[in-house]
């Protein structure tokens, strides 16, 4: 997840925020497993992109349940 977000560091979420492309969010799937990704728009298309690179892109289809948790809008260290 680095280098926008470092291992350690506390990001605080805001569920009332709209996330827009580009913006950082925690998601659920529909077995309510929470992610932290990156949302992204190519043309329609909405994907979520994850921060580490070993992971693909998930691209948000009908009919495959994601719920945005929350927008990050603040990330803090903690010493």
């Amino acid at each position: 997840m680095e280098p926008e977000f470092k291992e350690g560091e506390i990001v605080i979420v805001n569920p009332h925020v709209e996330a827009k492309s580009g913006d950082y969010m925690i998601v659920k799937n529909n077995e309510e497993e929470a992610t932290f990704k990156q949302l992204k728009k190519f043309g329609d298309t909405l994907v979520l992109h994850p921060l580490n690179s070993r992971y693909e892109d998930i691209e948000l289809k009908k009919g495959v349940k994601y719920r945005i948790v929350g927008k990050v809008v603040k990330k803090e260290n903690r010493y």
